[in-house]
């Protein structure tokens, strides 16, 4: 018989009626055969074993990212080098030597539709009852009370406590013996500890340096204490109006810190609040891999996410911008478990945590789209019309537990659309600006940058990213590259529903950032787009974990394992030292450079009321494009102030007879003479910074000559 030549054997491989064709079962696992026999020869080893496509692969992939960062600039070469990536990966998944991971088996069992109607009629009272109590845009003790015994008693309707029941028995037991004194002990193995030591990583990388990276506040921080102090005030506001509008969760985790916790009401406290609420997305992180692969996937995905730079920066902003893909992660989580396994249960989850979502950041409104695609997704890859009723009806659940999450901001948006609505109108109509050109051609445009944005560069906003670079690192970017062809590959030939609905999800996740199309210089946006970092890391997780237990499975011998071993630990290596780079060095300069130093006169006005003077004698000469005045009283400690005047209305400091200090910009000459004349036995003393341009000078005015004084 004559030997099929090479391209035959690609054409057969890659024909797009076979690919289509697939193996028709979405949850078989692939098992990587056994070697047997003898002990192949030296000559074997090099050209059948040895995994060159797939090293070559991954070698391909890193060279073309390094051609899309700063200092190369490349990207026609960095566009050729992932062409090759792509085909050498093509190549080691048709000959096997890169096998796709297994997912987790999935369960036939019928959905339960039962409720209980009491419990359900008592909901649909309470539900009503609640909203009503929320009117006029605030928290009292009451309508939270009603709010929690409206989900009280969804729960009661929908819950299956026998699918809980369990899990649940082995913490009963140990919450009885240690209320009743006896000895807890927690099982640690290695895996447990290998988690706990990467979790640990990854606080350090959010928690190091938090006070210093970043340092400086800007006129956006400071309506977020001014929000913060109003909720300590008694102000419990659920839409708070200030700055376009800004949902809820940051400003009551905020003020928990400060009230519970006798944190200070300054920059730390914000940024400290968001670092905690992204390490306790970290859990999800995890799930969430091993619900897409094994446990290795979810290691290296809470690994890569708690390294990465993007949500790193987002949290360190101190606003709540983090907040999108700390709720993605859960919902993503329990819907794709819920679906897999015919459980309600983790549906009514999910629902909790994509209302609660919504009241964290605004980006987060599209993520119901992608919920809904997501079961689209299910419905037409499963095709089983028995089951059609059962996914309908757990989507409803879905909803109706995503209603009673985000209950307090839907009647707020029911009784003042226009105001919850105004933000996204201004950015994808022309409420305030028009939009320049065709809004079809924007949104193409705003399309190609997002997407390339993990790649490429990640916008120019200086406050949330790193401007101008890819969002990824080199290790990260290079996998997800990689990771989308897999995806692509084990869901068209294996008919794995979850990895279409990681890749579709990725797309919507960026549209609150594509969707600007009256400013879209704001896009790409590391912010808006934050959301779609969850898919785009676990699409990276799921190609770093296939790639190492393909080789893994591939040799026998211990120096084999090593090299992998070491092949994993520098590639880990090189995405840690990395990231860890882009947010110590390069974000705080850049963070540096931009912002005023507000934070250093705040010290030298606290200096001066600690010492001689008065909070009520304090001042800054405000001229055009400066430091935002009322950050260097919250600097100074006292929240609310402003210390703001003009040169022109200086004469009305006269009336103090007490000591005074002034700030003035080094270069304000109107203000410094408007000062010297008015108080000619002042002193001036010159101030400078680190950045220049920075630079100011403090006027000092003693006491009248009256002799009063008062501290």
């Amino acid at each position: 018989m004559e030997e099929q030549s090479l391209l035959d054997y690609l054409k057969e491989r890659l024909s797009p009626r076979r690919a289509m064709r697939g193996n028709g079962n979405s949850e078989q696992v692939t098992q990587v055969p056994a070697d047997r026999g003898t002990e192949p020869s030296s000559t074997e080893r090099l050209g059948e074993n040895f995994p060159w496509r797939s090293i070559l692969a991954v070698l391909m992939a890193l060279i073309g990212q390094r051609f899309f960062e700063p200092g190369a600039n490349s990207p026609l070469a960095g566009i050729g080098f992932y062409v090759l990536a792509i085909g050498l990966l093509g190549l080691a998944i048709v000959s096997g030597e890169w096998r796709m991971g297994s997912v987790p088996s999935g369960d036939n069992r019928s959905w339960n539709l039962t409720y209980r109607r009491n419990a359900l009629f008592v909901f649909i009272g309470l539900f009503i009852i609640s909203f009503i109590a929320f009117g006029g845009n605030q928290f009292t003790g009451l309508n939270i009370l009603l709010w929690l015994a409206t989900l009280v008693a969804a729960l009661a309707a929908f819950w299956q406590p026998e699918a809980a029941q369990n899990s649940l028995t082995g913490w009963k037991e140990r919450l009885v013996g240690l209320i009743r004194g006896r000895d807890v002990y927690l099982r640690i193995n290695w895996w447990r500890l290998l988690v706990i030591l990467v979790f640990l990583l990854s606080a350090w990388f959010h928690l190091n340096g938090l006070t210093s990276v970043p340092l400086e506040m800007t006129s956006d921080h400071t309506e977020k204490l001014l929000d913060v102090n109003e909720v300590l005030n008694g102000n419990t506001s659920i839409f708070f109006p200030r700055n376009s509008g800004r949902e809820p969760i940051q400003f009551y985790l905020a003020a928990a810190l400060v009230k519970f916790f006798g944190m200070e009401m300054n920059f730390t406290m914000l940024k400290l609040s968001m670092a905690l609420a992204f390490l306790v997305s970290l859990v999800y992180v995890y799930k969430l891999g091993k619900e897409l692969g094994n446990r290795w996937t979810g290691l290296f995905a809470m690994l890569l996410t708690g390294m990465a730079a993007w949500p790193n920066i987002l949290a360190r902003s101190g606003m709540r911008l983090v907040l999108t893909p700390v709720f993605v992660a859960p919902v993503l989580f329990y819907l794709l478990r819920g679906l897999r396994r015919s459980q309600r249960n983790d549906l009514v989850l999910a629902g909790i945590f994509l209302g609660l979502g919504l009241m964290g950041y605004s980006a987060f409104r599209i993520m119901p789209v992608v919920v809904l695609l997501i079961f689209l997704i299910f419905l037409v890859a499963q095709r089983r019309a028995l089951k059609a009723n059962g996914v309908l009806g757990g989507l409803g659940v879905l909803i109706l537990f995503s209603l009673v999450g985000v209950l307090p901001l839907l009647r707020y948006a029911m009784q003042y659309p226009d105001a919850f609505l105004y933000r996204m109108a201004t950015r994808m109509t022309g409420v305030e600006q028009a939009i320049n050109g065709s809004a079809f051609t924007v949104f193409l445009d705003n399309m190609v940058k997002a997407f390339a944005m993990p790649f490429w560069r990640d916008g120019n906003t200086w406050i949330t990213s790193v401007i101008n670079r890819p969002a990824l690192d080199l290790v990260s970017a290079a996998f997800y590259l990689l990771g989308i062809g897999l995806l692509l590959y084990g869901w068209i030939r294996q008919r794995r529903w979850q990895y279409l609905a990681i890749l579709v999800s990725i797309p919507v996740l960026m549209l609150p950032s594509i969707l600007a199309l009256a400013f879209p210089n704001e896009n790409p946006s590391l912010s808006r787009a934050g959301g779609a970092f969850i898919p785009i890391v676990m699409v990276a997780a799921v190609a770093f974990e296939s790639l190492l237990t393909s080789l893994w499975q591939r040799v026998r011998r211990n120096s084999g394992r090593v090299f992998i071993g070491l092949l994993a630990g520098v590639l880990l290596l090189i995405s840690g030292v990395q990231n860890y780079d882009l947010v110590f060095r390069q974000y705080n300069q850049q963070y540096q450079n931009a912002a005023w130093n507000t934070s250093q006169m705040g010290a030298i006005a606290r200096n001066y009321i600690d010492s001689i003077g008065h909070p009520d004698t304090v001042w800054v000469v405000a001229v055009p494009h400066w430091v935002d005045t009322r950050l260097v009283a919250f600097n100074a400690g006292y929240i609310g102030r402003d210390y703001q005047i003009w040169a022109q209305d200086l004469q009305y400091t006269q009336d103090e007879p007490r000591s005074k200090l002034f700030f003035v910009k080094a270069d304000d000459l109107e203000g410094m003479a408007a000062l010297t004349a008015l108080y000619p036995n002042g002193f001036s003393q010159f101030h400078p910074a680190q950045v220049p341009g920075r630079e100011f000078y403090t006027y000092l005015v003693p006491p009248a000559a009256t002799g009063q004084f008062s501290p």
